[in-house]
C-alpha cells in the first residue's frame, strides 16, 4: 500500500474539506470522486492504492461514507486531530446551511409561494431518491437470493410495524443462511442477533422519559449506526419514528425536510437537523445532526486498522450483502409513502416522470431540474391553480 509522505497541515485539511462541502453537489459519489481527483492527482496527499483500499473499507462501515472518507484521509494525514477537524470541515457547511433554511421554513411556510415551490420540487425529490435507490439495488441485488431478501425487507417495511433497524438486521442474517446453508449461528453469532432484535423495539419504547435533547440525539444516533449503503437509509430508519411515534413532524414536513437535504449542497443526513430543529430549535437541530455524524468519528479511527484484516471475511461480506438489499427495500417502501405526499394531481406525477426521464436518460444536472421545477410548481400554482 503506498502511502504518501507528502506533509499536510490541519489547517489544509479543514478548509480543502469544507470548501469541497461548500460547492459540491450530486451525492457522495461526486464527493469521493473529487475527493480522489485532489488529494490522490492533484495535491498527492495519499496514494491511488490507498485510496481505493480505504473506500473499500468505508463501504463496509455503517455511516454517510463520503463523511467517512474525509475523517478517514485526515486520520490517514494527521492522526486523531486530523481525522476530526477534517470531518468537521466536512459536515459544517451542511449544519449551518440547513440550520438557517429550517429557520426560514418554520417561519415563513405558511406564506403561499413558499408551499408552491416544494409543490414543484416535491415530485423531482421523489424521482431522485428512485434513481438513487435503482442505482444502489443494481449494485447489491446481484443474484436471485438477495432480490429475495430485497422484495421481503420491502414487504416487512411497507406492510408491517416492524422496526426497520430490526428489518435490516435480520436481512444480513438472511443473506448468511441463503448464501451459507451449512452456516450456524455460533453462540456469539446467536447472542447478537437476540441482543438486537431484541433491544432495539425495547430502546424505543422506553426512551420516552427522557429528556427531549437526549432523546433527539438517540433516535438520530440509531440511525448513524445502522446507516448502510447509502445516506437515503435515514428515511426508513428515522421517518416512522419521528412521524408515527414521537409525532415530532409531519409526514409533509419530514418530506420537505429530505427535499432541503437532498437539493442543498452535502449530504442528505443534515435532514436530521431540520427535524431536531422543529422539536426543540437550534439545540434541537445540533443533538439531530451529532447523533447522525458522530459514529463515523468514533468507528473510522478505531475501526480503520483492523478493519483491513477482516474487509476480505466471507462472512462479513455476505452479512453485508444482506443488509444492502434490505436498504434498498426499505427505502422503496418509504417512497411509496412519500409518494402520497408528493403526488397531489397529475401533473406532479408529470413532473416526477419528467424528471425521471432527464435524469436517467439525458443525464441533465439534478440541480438545474429542481430550480426549473420549483419555479414551474411557483408559476403553475399562482395562475393556474
Amino acid at each position: 500500500m503506498s502511502v504518501s509522505s507528502k506533509n499536510v497541515s490541519l489547517l489544509e485539511l479543514f478548509t480543502y474539506f469544507f470548501r469541497l462541502s461548500c460547492t459540491a453537489f450530486g451525492g457522495p459519489l461526486a464527493y469521493i470522486s473529487m475527493m480522489e481527483d485532489d488529494c490522490v492527482e492533484k495535491r498527492k496527499w495519499i496514494g491511488k492504492e490507498e485510496f481505493t483500499e480505504m473506500l473499500g473499507i468505508t463501504n463496509m462501515l455503517p455511516g454517510p461514507n463520503a463523511a467517512e472518507m474525509a475523517i478517514h484521509i485526515g486520520y490517514i494525514k494527521r492522526g486523531l486531530a486530523g481525522a476530526i477537524l477534517s470531518g468537521i470541515g466536512f459536515i459544517a457547511p451542511s449544519f449551518i446551511i440547513i440550520l438557517v433554511l429550517s429557520w426560514l421554513y418554520f417561519k415563513y411556510y405558511t406564506i403561499p409561494h413558499v408551499e408552491y415551490i416544494f409543490y414543484g420540487i416535491n415530485p423531482v425529490v421523489v424521482a431522485i431518491i428512485f434513481v438513487a435507490a435503482y442505482r444502489l439495488g443494481r449494485s447489491s441485488i446481484s443474484n436471485a437470493k438477495l432480490l429475495i431478501i430485497f422484495v421481503a425487507s420491502f414487504l416487512l417495511s411497507y406492510f408491517t410495524e416492524v422496526n426497520e433497524a430490526i428489518i435490516l438486521i435480520m436481512m444480513g442474517f438472511a443473506s448468511l443462511l441463503l448464501h451459507r446453508p451449512r452456516f450456524k449461528l455460533s453462540k456469539n453469532y446467536g447472542k447478537i442477533f437476540v441482543v438486537c432484535t431484541v433491544t432495539l423495539p425495547f430502546f424505543s419504547l422506553t426512551i420516552e422519559n427522557m429528556p427531549i435533547l437526549v432523546l433527539i440525539f438517540l433516535e438520530f444516533l440509531k440511525a448513524g449506526v445502522l446507516m448502510f449503503g447509502s445516506g437515503l437509509v435515514i428515511l426508513p430508519l428515522i421517518g416512522p419514528d419521528v412521524i408515527n411515534v414521537f409525532g415530532w413532524v409531519t409526514e409533509k414536513e419530514f418530506f420537505d425536510g429530505i427535499t432541503l437535504g437532498q437539493i442543498t449542497p452535502g449530504p442528505v443526513m443534515k435532514a436530521s437537523a431540520f427535524i431536531g430543529y422543529k422539536v426543540a430549535g437550534v439545540w434541537g437541530a445540533l443533538a439531530a445532526f451529532l447523533g447522525v455524524y458522530l459514529p463515523p468519528f468514533i468507528i473510522v479511527p478505531i475501526v480503520s486498522k483492523s478493519f483491513r484484516n477482516i474487509k476480505d471475511n466471507a462472512i462479513v461480506k455476505d452479512f453485508l450483502r444482506g443488509v444492502e438489499a434490505g436498504v434498498v427495500g426499505t427505502i422503496l417502501a418509504v417512497i411509496f409513502s412519500l409518494s402520497k405526499v408528493a403526488f397531489t394531481d397529475y401533473l406532479s406525477i408529470l413532473i416526477a416522470f419528467t424528471a425521471l426521464i432527464l435524469i436517467i436518460k439525458f443525464k441533465v444536472n439534478v440541480s438545474l431540474i429542481v430550480v426549473v421545477s420549483g419555479i414551474l410548481g411557483l408559476f403553475v400554482k399562482t395562475f393556474f391553480i
